[in-house]
């Protein structure tokens, strides 16, 4: 099929906004969907179309964090002192928040730019990406053994930050989730449960923005009338997101996260069976 239909386009916007924050894997579920779905657009389209809907969950997580986000800005300009944000940081907290942002994004910039054919060689393989649903949900069952709730910002370190960024890096495979790796990387390395969601969903934006820069030349390559149904694809992302985002904040508070481990295992054993006896 070389063309796209708005209703294909809102399911699949549905799906990455769903999956992008919840412990799911996101790319995952748009290759295994798409199969699914029979959704061939020629000349680099399809590629195109994934990068917006990754933009609609960027849009998504700088709306709901954009307090912290900007406070983060800010205090790179004031003079670190222990003075209260509306966010509940001190500026001294916010700025060190955004240097290990910082530290945390190489990981996943190194091997984005040095293995890029390899992975998205794997976004057109349902068969990987089952297999690695099976993966993130062995990462999540772990996080049931995590105890104590573990360093708030003036704890976390440059470590922290490097081995949750490899986490992230990892999950450039479609199969793993993104915000379930880094959230138990966070879990695992010590971080408390609030700050171990929130550094996850910052850490998505300039992972998730890179991305998108990374392949915006593929852009060009939609169709006026994919174009169309791609927009409205990627406001349901960005709607979908943002609810999610909100609802998985509270889940990993409770220490609930595991929860979703059953759902990738599901998914991961029923997409196999599904592309071998097809």
């Amino acid at each position: 099929m070389n063309s796209l239909s708005v209703l294909k386009a809102v399911l699949l916007g549905v799906v990455q906004g769903a999956t992008e924050f919840l412990p799911v894997s996101s790319s995952g579920h748009l290759v295994i969907a798409q199969e699914i779905l029979g959704i061939e657009i020629e000349n680099g389209g399809l590629v195109a179309f994934d990068v917006c809907l990754h933009f609609g969950t960027l849009v998504a997580v700088i709306a709901f964090f954009w307090r912290e986000i900007s406070e983060m800005i800010s205090s790179l300009v004031r003079r670190p002192s222990d003075d209260r944000l509306r966010s509940g940081m001190s500026v001294r907290e916010a700025r060190k928040l955004a240097f290990l942002i910082i530290i945390g994004t190489i990981p996943a910039g190194v091997l984005g730019i040095l293995l890029e054919d390899f992975f998205d060689s794997l976004f057109s393989n349902p068969l990987a990406a089952g297999f690695m649903l099976l993966v993130t949900g062995a990462i999540l069952w772990g996080t049931r053994f995590v105890k104590g709730e573990g360093a708030g910002v003036a704890g976390m370190g440059v470590r922290h930050a490097l081995l949750v960024g490899f986490a992230q890096a990892i999950a450039i495979i479609p199969g793993i989730s993104r915000s379930g790796s880094t959230i138990a990387g966070g879990l695992y390395t010590g971080l408390s449960r609030d700050l171990a969601a929130k550094y996850a969903f910052l850490l998505s934006v300039p992972a998730i923005g890179g991305a998108a820069l990374l392949k915006a030349k593929d852009l060009a390559a939609l169709s006026g009338e994919n174009a169309f149904a791609t927009a409205v694809g990627t406001l349901a992302a960005t709607v979908v997101g943002f609810a999610c985002i909100k609802w998985l904040l509270g889940v990993v508070r409770r220490g609930h996260i595991s929860w979703f481990a059953p759902y990738c295992w599901a998914a991961g054993l029923a997409t196999l069976i599904y592309i071998f006896v097809r």
